[in-house]
């Protein structure tokens, strides 16, 4: 797949980790890409609705913590963090229209060890497993491929609007579009 590295080198969350060692953290990024790549189309399209699940989740949390204009009450904060991370820790996404999106064990076990990484990177704030965290995080993104995520950014709008609110599912995908932008069209 042809990365345009560039461009995810002037991320914002990336920015200082490609400065420090570009080589070496472009390594990090493509060492994760390895275990990822071995997963199925399927499981890759579940990890991915995931993936912009905790995303938009993550743009919410933020925008309530800063008290931004847009953000939402503490109680609807609140339970938008609860479903998220209860997806997470059973390893099921439930949808509103009743439909249940579950994993394979393998994938099961990639949820937890990426839930451990970020609660050494961002709750005990071990800054090597911070950079870790990001390799990992890029590497899902590159591996979803951007029509992937397109898709997952599409189904958490038509299933999950009414949780996250417009504005906030359109944080979500803001978050996620520098990402695209460094990957192509089409998967090859």
């Amino acid at each position: 797949m042809m990365v345009n590295w560039q461009k995810l080198a002037a991320i914002r969350e990336l920015k200082e980790y490609f400065e420090a060692d570009f080589e070496e953290f472009k390594g990090q990024i493509e060492a994760q890409l390895e275990g990822l790549r071995q997963l199925d189309a399927e499981e890759l399209d579940k990890l991915a609705l995931l993936r912009v699940l905790e995303v938009t989740n993550g743009c919410l949390q933020w925008g309530f913590r800063r008290q931004d204009e847009q953000s939402l009450s503490v109680e609807r904060t609140r339970e938008c963090m609860r479903q998220v991370i209860g997806f997470i820790q059973n390893q099921r996404i439930d949808l509103p229209n009743g439909e249940q999106i579950h994993f394979a064990p393998a994938v099961e076990a990639l949820i937890e060890e990426g839930r451990e990484l970020y609660q050494a990177a961002f709750k005990k704030n071990i800054a090597e497993k911070e950079k870790e965290y990001f390799a990992y995080s890029t590497a899902q993104f590159i591996v979803y491929g951007k029509p992937r995520l397109q898709a997952a950014i599409a189904q958490v709008q038509q299933q999950f609007e009414p949780l996250f609110s417009p504005y906030y599912i359109e944080r979500g995908r803001n978050y996620i579009a520098p990402y695209m932008a460094a990957l192509p069209d089409h998967p090859e």
